[in-house]
């Protein structure tokens, strides 16, 4: 007999302002980094978070595509059991109906979402508004990136303005690379290194590591 597979757990997206549920899955994150910082694991489950958020929008950018909305209301966010967010979908979009009106309000309505979850992640994790606000930059570049169309992203994130940095690209041994502005922390847990591409690395050192990672790709 098959074992019964769990359904995914699935909340609606104003679960990521309400604090005392950010700070469960917060610490279930820590629980499973194995750290007690709250910057820490606050950090590494925004990036997470961020990532699913943008990556349906940024790869519709990049592969020309109109874009799924973001109006917090109609999102459906699918948890992870270490409280991370797996995928965030549009349930207008998936239904066909418009979520966002033209492509030009796209990005305005990104900006309105993540105006009310960063402060709501920054009060629970104690992390910086604006280094929240750059790991949203360097998600979106990542995903118009893994789509084929870096500069897509920097169109994004341009619409949605405000505090959110223009992602920046580099060309190193014949591939392109983001030229991250945040960190995700991770060095900090017991056990973890920094990141090859981490903006903490002395330039020259990332560049070489970069090179060899292109070198072997």
């Amino acid at each position: 007999m098959e074992s019964a597979v769990a359904a995914p757990v699935m909340v609606p997206g104003v679960s990521l302002t309400r604090l005392e549920w950010l700070a469960e899955r917060i610490a279930d994150m820590g629980i499973s980094w194995g750290t007690g910082d709250s910057r820490v694991s606050g950090t590494l489950w925004w990036c997470m978070a961020a990532s699913s958020l943008v990556d349906p929008i940024a790869t519709a950018y990049a592969e020309g595509l109109p874009a799924p909305g973001s109006v917090l209301e109609q999102l459906l966010c699918e948890v992870r059991p270490d409280g991370g967010i797996e995928r965030v979908v549009s349930a207008a979009h998936q239904d066909g109906r418009a979520d966002s009106g033209p492509d030009t309000d796209v990005g305005h309505a990104l900006h309105r979402t993540l105006d009310r979850i960063i402060p709501a992640v920054a009060a629970v994790s104690g992390a910086g508004v604006p280094s929240l606000w750059a790991i949203v930059a360097d998600a979106i570049g990542n995903r118009a990136l893994d789509a084929g169309d870096p500069e897509a992203g920097a169109r994004l994130a341009r619409e949605v303005a405000g505090r959110l940095p223009v992602p920046r690209f580099t060309d190193i041994g014949g591939r392109t690379f983001l030229r991250r502005t945040s960190c995700c922390l991770v060095y900090e847990v017991p056990g973890c290194q920094m990141c090859t591409s981490c903006p903490k690395r002395p330039v020259a050192e990332r560049n070489n590591l970069l090179a060899e990672l292109a070198a072997g790709s």
